[in-house]
């Protein structure tokens, strides 16, 4: 009974998340569009160069004791408060050293502009200091449904925002205002509606204890976002910013989505599986299903853009932006990687995060000495380095999952092969629609419609298990709704 409680509200914590990741990327897509034919390329690329250096702050603040909050059975208060006087802390000595490491900045991209960005921009580390203990309570609690609103609250803001101040001709700093003013509403209505207060107690020992965890994810998600960010920093300073706005804009829509489904499941994934951690067999069941839905949703997806990539570019945007085209398919490569992270946190709930923090040492190392010899021949064969190294990576992270969790590599490949090749076929298959000779528009209305109808009907016909279970958790989910 237990056991079917925790899967229903997993499954209603997916389904809430979902739907955040749904509208907030709709929103930042529609922003993204309507900016990108307002703001120049080189002005993306400009605030691009902030996003690396805050994002890696994001990591500190969100991964480390947070996390560590979220894996731990019988946190209780001192806990939440002891961390929540301490992300502070470390929130204040990163804005200070953002600040300070700015004019290295200016130095190394070229554009004396950052000086004057960053102390507006770096409060966004500030703000989430605030909301990363909150956040924490609703992972935990498995309650996504006001995370919804807080992000639904933070996105229209950007929106509204980013919108105005570009037609207003703000340029780069429309993306700054629009990033800023979203995050600080987003966190107001993350606390209002949370409840959460800190209690006047820290506990030096609570910390020392979490540290010991989250530590480890700690170093592991923060190699992943350093590894992440490499490629936009070597772009940004080998390159120029105009080169780091096309392949931004190339990234941004394959990441999106997959932030939308990959990431919606594994922001649930982890505090479930952790629940289960001391029943191996039923974490592998979860962790195993969550995989293979993972990719049935964002594989065909992934395939689509990239059959569809060119009109997809000139019918949105315009033809300023067609450098970003080949960056986008290289991206969508890269990115049917990312369902098979739910395999590490599988491993982090069961706490054998200095496994992780290994794994990520190894293929990041080898990631960032690829990456820096493939860039002196060009930035395409960069990211081919990058598919390479995930790769590897993967044949790593396959060895640890069999010998704790007896996940095999013959059921991994098993898993990844239908959804794989069944949208590779719809791609193929849509991308001939290109062969017709017509207009960027007219072919992009045929080919989404086309390949939708090509994968469900696949899908049908030969039974796939991940489409049945997708039908049955929402039908469960909304006779549920109908009895309350």
């Amino acid at each position: 009974m237990k056991n079917d409680s925790l899967t229903s509200k997993a499954a209603g914590g997916f389904i809430w998340k979902f739907l955040e990741k749904f509208v907030s990327t709709g929103v930042q897509f529609v922003l993204g569009i309507v900016l990108a034919n307002l703001i120049l390329p080189k002005e993306y690329g400009i605030v691009g160069e902030l996003v690396i250096f805050t994002q890696i702050c994001d990591v500190i603040i969100l991964q480390g004791l947070t996390s560590a909050l979220i894996q731990k059975k019988n946190a209780d208060q001192v806990d939440f408060s002891s961390v929540f006087f301490a992300n502070l802390v470390v929130s204040a000595a990163l804005y200070l050293i953002l600040i300070a490491a700015s004019p290295l900045m200016v130095m190394y991209f070229k554009q004396p502009v950052l000086r004057k960005m960053m102390p507006i921009f770096g409060l966004i580390v500030i703000i989430g200091g605030f909301g990363a203990v909150p956040n924490a309570v609703l992972s935990k609690a498995l309650d996504f449904k006001k995370s919804f609103f807080r992000n639904l609250s933070n996105y229209c803001v950007q929106a509204v925002v980013g919108i105005t101040c570009a037609l207003m001709g703000c340029g780069a700093w429309s993306l700054v205002w629009s990033k800023l003013s979203g995050t600080l509403v987003g966190v107001i209505v993350l606390v209002i509606t949370v409840g959460w207060k800190p209690s006047k107690t820290f506990s030096f020992a609570r910390i020392k204890s979490l540290f010991s965890y989250g530590s480890k994810v700690l170093v592991t998600n923060l190699l992943n976002t350093i590894f992440n960010n490499i490629q936009p920093l070597i772009v940004g300073g080998v390159y120029s910013s105009d080169m780091l706005g096309q392949y931004q804009r190339g990234q941004q829509m394959p990441s999106a989505l997959m932030s939308a489904v990959d990431g919606s499941l594994s922001e649930v994934l982890f505090p479930t599986l952790s629940n289960v951690q001391d029943q191996k067999d039923r974490l592998k069941a979860m962790m195993r299903r969550s995989m293979t839905v993972s990719m049935f949703l964002v594989f065909p997806f992934l395939w689509g853009l990239i059959a569809t990539a060119k009109p997809l570019i000139m019918v949105l945007i315009n033809d300023n932006w067609l450098p970003c085209v080949p960056f986008m398919q290289l991206t969508c490569v890269i990115c049917m990687f990312w369902p098979l992270n739910a395999r590490t946190q599988a491993l982090n709930a069961m706490g054998k995060s200095n496994v992780t923090m290994k794994v990520s040492i190894i293929s990041k190392t080898m990631t960032v000495i690829m990456v820096l010899v493939s860039i002196r021949i060009s930035i395409y064969a960069m990211m081919i380095s990058s598919i390479i190294a995930s790769t590897i990576t993967f044949w790593i992270t396959s060895y640890y999952v069999n010998k704790y969790i007896g996940y095999t590599l013959s059921e991994v490949l098993k898993d990844i092969a239908v959804p794989l090749f069944m949208s590779a076929g719809m791609a193929g298959i849509v991308y001939c629609v290109k062969f017709l000779g017509l207009s960027d528009l007219l072919t992009l209305l045929i080919q989404v419609p086309l390949g939708i109808a090509v994968y469900i009907s696949a899908s049908k016909l030969f039974h796939i298990d991940s489409l049945d279970y997708i039908l049955s958790m929402v039908k469960r989910l909304l006779n549920r709704k109908k009895e309350a």
